[in-house]
C-alpha cells in the first residue's frame, strides 16, 4: 500500500509542470514525500480514515467540557492564567461558542511577536502540510473548519509570512500564530510571488471567512509545526551536501594520487561502523577505470589523515542523517499539542482503572484528553545537533585537505597547483586565507545551543529544546561547508586537469564526469587571475550538482 497516494506520477517532469494532489494519513508522511509536496502546485486532501480520527478528536474535549471538566485552551486560559475561566461548559452553544471564538482570537494576536526576515515559502507551506497531516491522527481536536482553511492555503499555494526570529524555545508560538492570523486574514502573505494582505487574497480566492472555534487555537499557535519544516530544510540541504561528498572525495584521492585501501572493502569490514561500507563503495564507484588502481612508486604509502579518514568521518554524517530524517518523519506522524486528544487509548494497562487516569477520559472508554508536554523536542534538537557537528567534521576534513593539494611535496605537481602554462605565476598561493575564516565560522556552529532559555509564563516554562535554532545552525552549516567544498573543488579540478594534460593519467568514470561538468562553468587555471567569480559559480556549481541531471 502507497504511503502517499499521488493522483498523477509525473516521472522526469518539474513539480510545476506535472502537480500531483497528495492524500495525508496522519500515519506515513515521509520527509521526502513533504519536501516534494511542499513544492509549488502540489496539493493535498486527508484520507478517509484520517477524516474521521479528525471528526473523532474533535468531539473529545467538546464533549469532556459539556461534562463540566476544564479544558485547557478551551474553557479556561493557559500558561500562567490557566485559572482564569474563558467559556461556560456547553461551548457550541451561544454565547460560550462566541466567547471560544473571541479566546482564540484573541491569542492568536497577542503571541505575535518575531522578527524579519521571514521564512521562504516553501517552508511556511510544509509547516502547514505537516499540521494538516498531524489533524488526520486525530490527536489534535482541531475543527473541520480549520482542516479547510489550512488545505485551502496549501492547495492555493497561499503561504503566511512567518518571522524567522522569535522562537520561544519550547515550541513555536510567535511563529506559529502568524499562520493562524493569515487564515483569519489578519496577516500579509505570500501569493502568486508577492506580498498581499491576507484578507486581500481570501477574497480574491472566494474563501469562506475562518474563525477558530474549541482547541483549534492553541493547536494553531502551540505546536512544533514550523520547526519541524525548518528541520526538513537543513536536512535536505545536509543531504546534498553528503552525496556530493563521495565523488568530491574519489576526486582529492586523484588530485593527491592517494591510496584507495582506507575505503576497500577489507579495511572497511575491520570498522564495523555504520554506513562505512556504504560511503566507501559510493567513494571507489567514482573511481572505476581510475589511473589509482594501478601500481606507482610515486605515489605515498600512507596519505594524511584527512583523505584516510573521510570515508570514516562521512560514514558518521551519513548516519547521523538518516537518524536526524528518521526522527522528523516520527514527529510529522504524531502531535507537539498540549492538551492531547487520544480517542483509541489503551485501556489494559496496570493504571488503566485508577482514578486520575479515569479523571481525563473524554466521551467514550478510550477517549481522553490529557495534559503534557508533547511539544519538548529534546530529541530532535540534540539530532539536528549531532548531524551539525558531523557536518563539521566533513568540512574540517576538506579544509585540510585542501590546503594538503597546496603542497607539491604531498602531490608531486607544482606547488600551489601551478599550471606549466602559467610561467612565473602563483597559482592558489594566497585563496587558502579566505577559506580560513569561513572554517572558523563555521566550526562556532558546532556549540550546542540546547537547553538556553528565559523562564516565562511566571515560571510554568522553563525548560528548551531550541529546535528552531538548531535547526537554522545546520541550515547554515550546509551552506557553510558547500563553501569550503567550493575551494576543494578549485583546488582538486586543477590537479586533475594536471595529470590529465601533464601525466597522461586516466580519470575514474565518476570523476571525470565531475571535471567535465564542473568545466563548463569553471575553466582551467592556465594564467593568474581573480577567483572571487570561480569561487561563487563553483558554490552555486555544487548547490545544483545532480538536480538537473
Amino acid at each position: 500500500m502507497k504511503k502517499i497516494i499521488a493522483a498523477m506520477m509525473c516521472a522526469g517532469i518539474s513539480f510545476s509542470a506535472c502537480a500531483a494532489n497528495h492524500v495525508l494519513d496522519g500515519r506515513t508522511l515521509t520527509v521526502d514525500q513533504l519536501w516534494q509536496i511542499a513544492q509549488p502546485g502540489e496539493t493535498v486532501s486527508i484520507s478517509k480514515e484520517g477524516m474521521a480520527r479528525l471528526k473523532a478528536g474533535y468531539r473529545a474535549p467538546i464533549a469532556a467540557a459539556e461534562d463540566g471538566r476544564d479544558i485547557y485552551g478551551l474553557t479556561v486560559n493557559y500558561g500562567a492564567l490557566k485559572e482564569k475561566r474563558v467559556t461556560g461548559s456547553g461551548v457550541e452553544d451561544e454565547p460560550n461558542r462566541s466567547d471560544t471564538i473571541r479566546f482564540n482570537e484573541r491569542l492568536m494576536r497577542i503571541q505575535a511577536a518575531g522578527f524579519e526576515p521571514y521564512f521562504p515559502a516553501h517552508i511556511a507551506k510544509m509547516a502547514m502540510i505537516i499540521r494538516v497531516n498531524q489533524m488526520a491522527t486525530g490527536y489534535t481536536a482541531m475543527s473541520e473548519d480549520a482542516a479547510r482553511a489550512f488545505m485551502e492555503y496549501i492547495n492555493n499555494d497561499v503561504t503566511p509570512l512567518i518571522p524567522s526570529r522569535g522562537s520561544e524555545g519550547s515550541n513555536d508560538l510567535s511563529m506559529a500564530t502568524h499562520i493562524g492570523l493569515a487564515l483569519m486574514g489578519e496577516w500579509d502573505v505570500m501569493w502568486k510571488g508577492e506580498r498581499r494582505p491576507a484578507a486581500e487574497v481570501r477574497k480574491t480566492l472566494k474563501l469562506k471567512d475562518f474563525h477558530p472555534f474549541g482547541l483549534d487555537g492553541i493547536s494553531i499557535l502551540s505546536n512544533s509545526n514550523v520547526a519541524e519544516a525548518q528541520a526538513v530544510d537543513a536536512v535536505k540541504k545536509a543531504e546534498h551536501v553528503v552525496k556530493f561528498t563521495p565523488v568530491l572525495i574519489a576526486s582529492s584521492l586523484e588530485a593527491l594520487n592517494g591510496n584507495v585501501t582506507p575505503f576497500l572493502w577489507h579495511t572497511v569490514e575491520t570498522k564495523g561502523w555504520p554506513k562505512q561500507h556504504e560511503v566507501s563503495e559510493a567513494v571507489l564507484a567514482n573511481l572505476k577505470g581510475s589511473y589509482l588502481w594501478q601500481k606507482d612508486d610515486k605515489r605515498y604509502l600512507q596519505d594524511p589523515l584527512s583523505f584516510r579518514s573521510a570515508g570514516y568521518i562521512l560514514a558518521v554524517a551519513q548516519n547521523e542523517l538518516d537518524s536526524a530524517k528518521d526522527v522528523i518523519g516520527r514527529a510529522i506522524n504524531h502531535t507537539t499539542d498540549n492538551p492531547i486528544v487520544n480517542t483509541d487509548a489503551r485501556t489494559d494497562l496496570w493504571y488503566s482503572k485508577m482514578p486520575v487516569v479515569l479523571e481525563n477520559q473524554a466521551g467514550g472508554d478510550k477517549a481522553f484528553v490529557n495534559s503534557c508536554a508533547n511539544f519538548d523536542n529534546t530529541q530532535l534538537a540534540l539530532r539536528l545537533e549531532t548531524l551539525t557537528r558531523a557536518m563539521g567534521q566533513i568540512m574540517h576534513a576538506s579544509a585540510w585537505r585542501t590546503t594538503q593539494l597546496d603542497d607539491g611535496h604531498r602531490t608531486n605537481l607544482a606547488t600551489y597547483l601551478v599550471a606549466p602554462e602559467n610561467k612565473g605565476g602563483d597559482g592558489f598561493a594566497n585563496i587558502a586565507q579566505s577559506m580560513s575564516g569561513i572554517y572558523a565560522e563555521g566550526m562556532g556552529l558546532t556549540n550546542s545551543v540546547m537547553g538556553y532559555g528565559i523562564p516565562t509564563s511566571i515560571g510554568i516554562e522553563e525548560t528548551f529544546s531550541n529546535v528552531n535554532v538548531t535547526a537554522d545552525r545546520l541550515s547554515k552549516m550546509s551552506d557553510i561547508v558547500a563553501e569550503v567544498y567550493a575551494y576543494e573543488v578549485l583546488h582538486v579540478t586543477q590537479a586533475m586537469d594536471m595529470r590529465v594534460r601533464h601525466e597522461g593519467r586516466k580519470l575514474g568514470e565518476g570523476t571525470a564526469a565531475l571535471l567535465k561538468d564542473y568545466r563548463k562553468v569553471v575553466p582551467y587555471v592556465d594564467a593568474d587571475r581573480i577567483f572571487t567569480h570561480d569561487l561563487n559559480r563553483t558554490y552555486a556549481w555544487i548547490k545544483g550538482f545532480g538536480v538537473k541531471h
